[in-house]
């Protein structure tokens, strides 16, 4: 039985578990109460960055069974959409297994092989998977790294998803603009958020091409777009921003973090 193991724990977040418990039970402390969404946008830099913010996209997160997690491919590594094919994903929390079922079926709606290449290396998606595992006991995952920039590939992918029917939440993993001073983040991030809040994906996904903006996971937000849209869902809802000059006190370069959940 194949088990993708940690590549991320001591770095981006904690390798302890006692650790990354107490830093995340903090951290939705402080994120209050939130509406349930079945779908969310959540940030996965280092915890003392982004994990507050990424915070309130978990408590608005659905419960489900299963969890699908889309993430960018930072490292270009596998093919475009790869589907996970290890059985098991590790964290210092323990092993989480990945629904062999669910990968069955979406790989033969896309005509794909599962591929962990993209995986290896890769933490979008690692990162976030303790706090799934701080919230809840029995659950599986599908992580799917997302290297397509095709908008004819990502509307695919998004309808692939919804074919799959009911029995899981989505999570797409991104930060927001990279390296810019603050007020500069902010507003361009601002204008890019406004496009995923009207769920238009094509004008989201081209603003993001022409202006070359460095939303690092803007392809599984797109795909995400077009799962909603399909699913019914009518808007996105900010329910966090905030910027790695809070943590750093750096404005000349920071990096965006946005919460953001799906709803009717």
């Amino acid at each position: 039985m194949a088990t993708r193991e940690a590549i991320a724990a001591g770095s981006f977040y904690p390798a302890k578990a006692e650790e990354i418990k107490k830093q995340i039970a903090g951290f939705l402390a402080k994120a209050g109460k939130q509406e349930k969404a079945e779908c969310v946008i959540a940030p996965h830099a280092g915890y003392i960055y982004s994990g507050q913010t990424a915070a309130y996209s978990f408590k608005a997160l659905k419960e489900s069974k299963c969890f699908v997690i889309l993430g960018p491919n930072h490292t270009g590594l596998g093919s475009p959409i790869s589907v996970s094919d290890a059985d098991f994903w590790q964290t210092p929390l323990g092993k989480v297994p990945v629904n062999k079922g669910l990968r069955k079926k979406l790989l033969k709606k896309l005509g794909i092989q599962a591929d962990g290449l993209a995986h290896l290396q890769e933490h979008s998606i690692e990162v976030l998977l303790p706090f799934l595992q701080h919230q809840y006991k029995d659950f599986a995952i599908l992580p799917v790294s997302v290297g397509e920039h095709r908008i004819s590939g990502l509307e695919r992918l998004g309808k692939a998803l919804e074919e799959l029917g009911q029995g899981f939440s989505l999570v797409v993993s991104s930060d927001f603009t990279h390296n810019q001073p603050l007020e500069m983040a902010k507003e361009k991030d601002m204008k890019a958020i406004s496009l995923i809040e009207k769920m238009d994906a094509k004008a989201f996904q081209e603003m993001v091409l022409r202006q070359r903006l460095t939303i690092c996971g803007f392809a599984p937000i797109t795909a995400a777009m077009f799962y909603c849209k399909k699913k019914g869902l009518k808007k996105g809802k900010l329910l966090s921003y905030d910027t790695s000059a809070t943590a750093l006190g750096d404005k000349a370069s920071v990096v965006g973090y946005a919460s953001i959940a799906f709803c009717p």
